[in-house]
């Protein structure tokens, strides 16, 4: 299928691009059926900069939070990974810098508030930054989910256009056509939505989600998923996917953690 480039307007007014590119479901499919088999491959030399040792992690663990700054953990069944239940907030960056992390850098929260909000005008590299801080502070290696991981995170085992169903519905996500009060206007604070079978949140819709996959072969392109407030509903689905470069900063766009589990 043909790359589709939608005009976009950053945070500065001016138009910028967007690559969405759709997937097809038997694709999607594909590659969710086999990630069980090549998770390990999606982590070759060049595409995972955290390198802090990590022991073995157990369900309880996650359940409990790994230390008092890290996030609540989902481990998703049948595959050897857990994701955060919630994108990575103002609050939580906030205290990566103030604990002299995150390379210092404050980023604008647009005047629509910083706490439980998502962190926005992040790139990929500060993404990185933010993972190596909390890995530090864990003793255990997080980083950003992969493209299939996301994928299959997002789902949460439906065959569906979102995981609530094949209709965007009303107030299910915050996105352009959600039916939501923050619709077109603003993020909203995390876990404002019912949240998947998985028991995430916010997989679809008010900010989209770095990930660790590479654009391709170029890895000074990242993908991201995952729809936004001021996006079409059918930019949430999964299959539709997106990449900038490493270091793009966009009102829209922020991250939610990983973690490979033995």
């Amino acid at each position: 299928m043909p790359d589709a480039r939608d005009r976009i307007e950053n945070e500065n007014g001016a138009g910028s691009d967007l690559l969405i590119t759709a997937v097809s479901k038997d694709t999607a499919g594909a590659a969710a059926s086999s990630i069980g088999k090549h998770l390990a491959a999606q982590h070759e030399s060049g595409k995972q900069q955290v390198t802090v040792p990590q022991p073995t992690v157990t369900g309880a663990e996650l359940g409990n939070r790994l230390c008092s700054v890290c996030p609540e953990m989902i481990s998703i069944p049948g595959n050897k990974f857990a994701i955060a239940k919630y994108t990575v907030t103002f609050a939580e960056w906030d205290a990566c810098v103030a604990d002299g992390g995150c390379g210092g850098y404050q980023p604008s929260d647009n005047g629509w508030g910083r706490g439980s909000r998502p962190v926005i005008n992040v790139s990929w590299n500060d993404a990185q930054a933010y993972v190596q801080w909390l890995s530090q502070k864990a003793g255990k290696a997080y980083r950003l989910p992969t493209a299939e991981e996301w994928e299959i995170a997002a789902l949460a085992g439906s065959d569906t256009n979102y995981y609530w169903g094949n209709d965007v519905g009303r107030n299910n996500a915050n996105c352009d056509g959600c039916g939501s009060e923050w619709d077109n206007r603003k993020t909203a604070p995390v876990g404002s939505f019912k949240p998947n079978a998985f028991g995430l949140c916010d997989m679809m819709g008010n900010v989209w989600q770095w990930t660790d996959s590479c654009w391709k072969d170029n890895c000074s392109r990242r993908l991201f998923y995952g729809g936004s407030w001021n996006h079409r509903p059918e930019d949430m689905r999964a299959t539709t996917r997106n990449w900038f470069e490493t270091n793009k900063r966009m009102r829209y766009l922020g991250f939610r953690v990983a973690m490979t589990l033995p």
